[in-house]
């Protein structure tokens, strides 16, 4: 306790980690703003050159929603991947809305696959006509004009997948009755919201992404139509135990280490929206989101070369592998500094308390009937810690379940 007492060190590192908080915030603020997205152009392919394709069991009720914006979108076709087990009541609700959009000539095809993420989509891919295949999961709301939108990306040849910003979908009527896990991931998607973004900076300063989700994104059809693609995204092991979770992380893996850039497009028409989990079922599925991340971003460092073309690659994959021995070292420097120097250690913590307090009125100009909720954005904000040794700790669990709320 005496050396405690009397040590700089806990100061030290806090004032390390303020400044490299600093600069962090510049950094991602300054390439931000010179991101551009892709524009139409005299040879950017039309809508009629898109394959959707979509997997599916138990769809939500948003699903002919969904359905109806796939085809306002006027693709070429649309393929929804089921099983026989969901096969009649998927046919059913496709007839409904046909009949209610009989303005489209958009063709739906429902075909049947081994029940799987992996094995649906594959068969859906291979079904594929169109130039351009758009995925989607079957609870997105694309905008009337998100494929237009999205498709000027290919117009470079070296862009294999484009992605768009995925927010959330509360419906109007569920607004007084949201639930603190709704909050939670309303909080955790919100985190790439805005112009600025350490995602956009790593598309500006070095065209990379590590994993495009596959919630929604655009590929180009004869990369996921390869036999190569096919084997090994139908074969992916991870010590020894076969998963169906991930996928997009295997794609995106797949992707760099055949040198095909991984683009993000943000403009307000290729802005989508996701429901969310409304139990503590939200739990689970961002611990297997972190078990994804982690295995990939290892994985990253052992298949794909081309993290070494920038430095800022390396840096920000080795930074994200050691988030929960940064965030233990900035705690441990939290209690050494309390005790140590408590004067200067309020001042830093006054400092972090306005900066949070603002960032909070922010959130909630967005929602503000999450306002009641503001304990758990700030659990949400602090929970990373737990979710990343947690995720650590069971990275050969292979859980999945389809979306079911």
């Amino acid at each position: 306790m005496a050396f405690l007492q009397h040590s700089n060190v806990g100061l030290a590192i806090l004032f390390f980690m303020w400044v490299w908080g600093i600069i962090e915030h510049y950094v991602n603020k300054h390439y931000s703003s010179k991101y551009k997205p892709a524009v139409r152009g005299p040879n950017t392919r039309t809508t009629n050159s898109v394959s959707v394709v979509v997997r599916t069991l138990e769809p939500l009720p948003i699903f002919k929603a969904c359905l109806v914006r796939w085809l306002e979108n006027k693709p070429l076709e649309i393929i929804i991947a089921t099983t026989h087990e969901h096969l009649e009541k998927i046919g059913k609700l496709v007839k409904e809305v046909i009949q209610e959009t009989r303005e489209y000539s958009t063709k739906i095809r429902i075909i049947v696959a081994n029940k799987g993420a992996r094995n649906q989509f594959i068969a859906g891919v291979l079904k594929a006509k169109g130039e351009i295949v758009a995925t989607s999961d079957d609870h997105i709301l694309w905008g009337p004009e998100y494929l237009a939108n999205m498709l000027p990306c290919f117009d470079d040849p070296k862009v294999g997948a484009a992605g768009p910003q995925i927010g959330i979908h509360i419906p109007k009527e569920r607004e007084s009755t949201i639930t603190a896990w709704e909050v939670a991931a309303a909080r955790l998607a919100h985190r790439e919201r805005g112009k600025a973004s350490a995602a956009i900076m790593m598309h500006v300063v070095a065209r990379w992404c590590w994993i495009l989700p596959s919630t929604t994104a655009i590929y180009r059809t004869r990369i996921l139509q390869n036999p190569g693609f096919v084997k090994g995204y139908l074969n992916d092991y991870w010590n020894g135990i076969k998963f169906d979770a991930g996928d997009d992380t295997w794609i995106s893996r797949y992707l760099l280490r055949n040198n095909w850039i991984i683009t993000a497009q943000r403009t307000e028409e290729t802005n989508v929206a996701r429901t969310v989990k409304r139990t503590s079922d939200y739990l689970g599925q961002i611990l297997r989101w972190e078990r994804s991340t982690i295995q990939s971003y290892l994985r990253t460092l052992t298949e794909i070369p081309q993290i070494y073309k920038h430095a800022i690659i390396v840096f920000k994959t080795y930074e994200r592998l050691l988030r929960s021995p940064i965030l233990l070292i900035h705690l441990f420097a939290w209690i050494d500094s309390f005790i140590s120097h408590p004067v200067i250690t309020m001042v830093f913590l006054s400092y972090y308390i306005y900066y949070k307090y603002k960032d909070l009125n922010r959130f909630f100009a967005f929602y503000p009937y999450m306002r009641k909720y503001w304990w758990v954005v700030i659990v949400q904000d602090f929970s990373a810690l737990y979710i990343n040794v947690h995720a650590m700790l069971t990275l050969s669990n292979p859980a999945w379940k389809p979306n079911v709320d």
